[in-house]
């Protein structure tokens, strides 16, 4: 039986014996935990029972709790565990934060929405020429704006403009999100999981890959991709997302008199709460002088009382059937034209409206009570629609204040349209009707110059992209394009996590050896194949990983993997690099492999199942066209 050691070199040695025994014939005790680690890490991503942000929060505290508790020798030295922590100052990660800044100053400033406004125009005259458009367009700035942004902006605008045209959005808006995700692929900075992946080459010693490196081979196979998207995906989506949609409108202020020998006299507020299902919203109860009493629930009614309610015409007029009461401020269909001006309706003076829960919002894994939207903003959340839920499903008006929320979610809103325009620039949510997206369009010149600025300094190498990043942050603070509120917006503490636990994964699994040895172990399944059968394989094994997993997490690990297969193959590491770069960005088979996926899932009623119906083709074409472009760029 083992004795516990206390002396310091007993302790050492119990460490050692330890690691020893779970040491594996080519990798040490260290690499089988960290490899150990990473499956079990994959697993939590796959099962999605946690936030993302608390499982990257998990690995930057286990990793170096690890190695404190089991240091590890590195040429002659022990493994300083803060180094895990080196990815919060990476060149990568700054370069992503300063990037999400430029891309809200786009969305804040409305900087491509006449362009965007231009397309969606053409969706009632000439849809299959505008499809078109819109595909290419959309491909075309994802490449040098990152891929969220550009569809926030289109989202609202093609909804909007499906409307008018009297047809269904769904084929126009996972068309449109598979042709940014093609477009974000382009560029070493369309996507954050480029940059990771480029800097983590670059620190293995692969040569720097210029922004548009690598932009001719994305835009040929880019070709039949879009083709797809055009003539193809829309009839596989056809009868999707035909429920009818809850359209923005005007909320009146009207009140219900409580009338002697009415239904209401007698009951309590709750009642009549009850009657109408909770749907009715009272702003005052007033009692027959216009005294304002407590709006409690035991409050009981009594002829005279007047209830102030908000809500829409139609609904109203319902309230109205159902409590057999006589509203007030609210013109009648037959009395339209009277002059009374007790029975005139009162100015609109709030909307009801939807709002998509973006994956940046503060909203995600909380309720809309716990961060007393109401009291913040003036808004009552109405009804709610989850983003997992199959489109068929209605708006659940139960528990929602305190039902915890999801990217993807649609919230049924109501209140003054300021205080919802003021929500989504705080970055709670994305109006989905255009004409309530009011941008600060007279700075819109600045966001286009400063984002050309950037990227003109980057391809010229003549600042690295993360220091024109910023100073084109530094420069829409100071046009005053951009507020600090609006950079805190536009920063998500789950990307910044991701991104760090990320890089801290993939360097605990090169510096234990683990990558190397899973290296060792694909090229000797692969046999005798030839190095082009190896990258197809790479490229094809990262995309189907990467549709169930982070894609950031994926490219930290297959970046370091793919270098070293392509090591002991005895050829140049930048196709295999690539091909890892290319597979993280084949995000097309589930709604949770892109946060663009799960804005666009509930917003037009897709399924899991629309997903991998339109999907796997894509899938297929570009793994298969990306591929054979690498192959023949590098002689494989």
């Amino acid at each position: 039986m083992l004795q516990p050691r206390v002396s310091p070199q007993g302790g050492a040695r119990s460490v050692m014996d330890l690691m020893s025994m779970l040491a594996l014939p080519g990798l040490s005790g260290h690499g089988v935990v960290v490899l150990a680690f990473t499956v079990g890490v994959f697993a939590v991503f796959v099962l999605d029972r946690w936030p993302i942000a608390s499982v990257c929060l998990g690995i930057l505290a286990l990793l170096p709790a690890f190695f404190l508790v089991f240091p590890l020798e590195v040429e002659g030295a022990p493994l300083a565990p803060a180094r895990f922590y080196a990815g919060f100052g990476h060149p990568a990660l700054v370069a992503i934060c300063a990037l999400m800044v430029l891309g809200q100053g786009l969305v804040v400033t409305g900087a491509l929405e006449p362009v965007a406004r231009r397309l969606s125009g053409l969706v009632a005259q000439h849809p299959f020429l505008a499809l078109a458009a819109v595909l290419l367009a959309a491909a075309g700035a994802s490449g040098f704006v990152n891929d969220t942004p550009v569809v926030v902006l289109l989202l609202p605008l093609l909804m909007a403009a499906a409307q008018r045209a009297k047809t269904s959005a769904a084929g126009l808006l996972m068309p449109m999100n598979y042709a940014v995700l093609i477009g974000g692929m382009a560029t070493t900075i369309g996507t954050s999981t480029n940059l990771i992946v480029v800097n983590l080459a670059q620190q293995l010693g692969m040569p720097p890959v210029g922004m548009l490196s690598f932009y001719p081979l994305v835009a040929l196979a880019a070709v039949p991709g879009l083709l797809y998207l055009w003539l193809v995906a829309p009839r596989l989506l056809a009868g999707v997302g035909e429920r009818t949609p809850v359209d923005t409108q005007d909320a009146f202020d009207a009140e219900l008199h409580v009338e002697e020998g009415a239904w209401l006299e007698g009951r309590t507020l709750s009642d009549a709460m009850a009657a109408t299902e909770g749907r009715m919203r009272v702003l005052e109860l007033r009692d027959a002088q216009g005294r304002v009493r407590a709006r409690l629930p035991t409050a009981q009614l009594r002829a005279g009382d007047r209830l102030v309610l908000q809500d829409t015409v139609d609904n109203l007029k319902e309230h109205e059937r159902v409590l057999k009461g006589r509203l007030h401020g609210l013109d009648d269909d037959e009395d339209s034209d009277t002059d009374d001006p007790q029975r005139r309706p009162r100015r609109a003076t709030a909307v009801v409206a939807q709002m998509v829960i973006t994956p940046q919002s503060p909203l995600v894994g909380r309720s809309v009570r716990q961060l007393r939207l109401a009291d913040r903003y003036r808004l009552a959340v109405v009804g709610l629609r989850s983003g997992r839920a199959a489109p068929s499903v209605s708006w659940s008006r139960q528990e929602v204040a305190d039902r915890p929320l999801s990217a993807g979610d649609v919230l049924l809103m109501q209140g003054p349209l300021a205080e919802m325009q003021e929500a989504q620039r705080d970055g709670f949510g994305l109006l989905l009707d255009s004409r309530h997206v009011l941008p600060r369009q007279d700075k819109a010149w600045v966001a286009l110059s400063t984002l050309a600025a950037v990227v003109v300094l980057a391809v010229t190498k003549i600042l690295p992209i993360e220091v024109a990043a910023l100073g084109g942050v530094l420069v829409l603070l100071a046009s005053g394009a951009l507020g600090w509120r609006d950079v805190g917006a536009s920063l998500s503490m789950k990307v910044v996590l991701l991104v760090a636990a990320s890089l801290a994964l993939g360097d605990a699994l090169m510096v234990t050896g683990a990558t190397q040895f899973l290296a060792q172990q694909l090229v000797a399944l692969a046999g005798a194949l030839e190095p082009r059968w190896v990258l197809l394989g790479l490229m094809g094994l990262m995309g189907l990983l990467t549709n169930f997993v982070s894609n950031n997490a994926a490219a930290a690990i297959g970046t370091p993997l793919g270098f070293e297969m392509a090591r002991q193959l005895g050829v140049p590491p930048e196709p295999y690099v690539l091909a890892v770069l290319f597979g993280c960005n084949l995000c097309y088979l589930t709604p949770m492999a892109y946060q663009t996926n799960l804005l666009v899932m509930n917003a037009a009623g897709y399924r899991f199942a629309d997903f991998v119906r339109v999907g796997t083709p894509l899938f297929l074409i570009m793994w298969f066209s990306l591929s054979a472009l690498l192959v023949w760029r590098h002689g494989l």
